[in-house]
């Protein structure tokens, strides 16, 4: 498995993990800020933007590709910051290659199953095939219809490519997530704990994570903290970057 990734500076290595029907896209700008400190690296994970796509999607595979990019490009330790789905693969990674974590920050996710958060997307992805439409404009206006929101639908149509002959189709591997999605929605499991430096970030308009750490978190993860970002809903990296910027910053130094 060889991930498609974006790099930006030079310096410490920072691994950026998008979220689930997410891709390295989504974190342009971030990347691009962080790169004037680090040596940064925004991962497409498996089955997402443009990596490769597999019939098998598990934390613990998405665990070794991350593991075998490390080796690839020869970074040794490195910091690590993981939205959603992105925060699990990092949590994974943490506690099962901890030497080669020098921090970890997880925004907006903890061990807990998610439950309910994605009914108009897993709807869109499963009534939409792309390449029944003549146009972006015309799935945009078929996803006007299955979903209020502006930024849902932009946030789904940067998911779109043109194949060489012409026809549209969904960039992710849509077969797979669907799939998958009980996979990787639900609790996760570790095995081990790991002891380095681990920052939780929470939206302030999010119910994913309480305001204070789980128990069992804390067991996995015990020099754990955890702030919370105000104005910034589930997708902090989008409502408050300035915000994030800082304190993703401020937490590595």
């Amino acid at each position: 498995m060889k991930l498609h990734y974006r790099k930006y500076g030079e310096g410490e290595p920072l691994i950026i993990l998008h979220g689930l029907f997410g891709s390295a896209d989504n974190w342009h700008s971030l990347a691009r800020r962080w790169g004037q400190s680090f040596q940064v690296f925004a991962l497409d994970l498996r089955n997402h933007g443009s990596s490769p796509h597999e019939s098998v999607m598990t934390y613990s595979e998405m665990t070794q590709d991350l593991n075998q990019f490390i080796i690839q490009q020869r970074l040794g330790s490195v910091n690590i910051v993981g939205h959603s789905m992105g925060g699990k693969v990092g949590m994974c990674f943490a506690a099962t290659h901890p030497d080669t974590v020098k921090s970890l920050s997880v925004l907006d996710i903890g061990l807990d199953r998610v439950v309910g958060k994605h009914e108009l997307i897993l709807k869109a992805l499963s009534s939409i095939n792309p390449d029944e439409f003549g146009s972006r404009d015309d799935i945009k206006k078929e996803l006007q219809t299955l979903i209020k929101s502006e930024n849902i639908q932009q946030f789904l149509l940067k998911n779109i490519l043109r194949r060489m002959d012409g026809s549209l189709a969904w960039k992710f591997n849509r077969d797979a997530l669907l799939e998958h999605y009980s996979d990787m929605t639900t609790n996760l499991e570790l095995d081990q704990s790991f002891l380095g430096s681990v920052l939780f970030l929470r939206g302030e308009n999010s119910d994913y994570l309480e305001p204070a750490l789980s128990s069992e978190i804390l067991q996995y993860f015990p020099l754990a903290q955890i702030q919370t970002i105000k104005g910034a809903g589930h997708w902090i990296h989008a409502d408050q970057p300035e915000l994030l910027s800082t304190t993703i910053l401020d937490f590595i130094s």
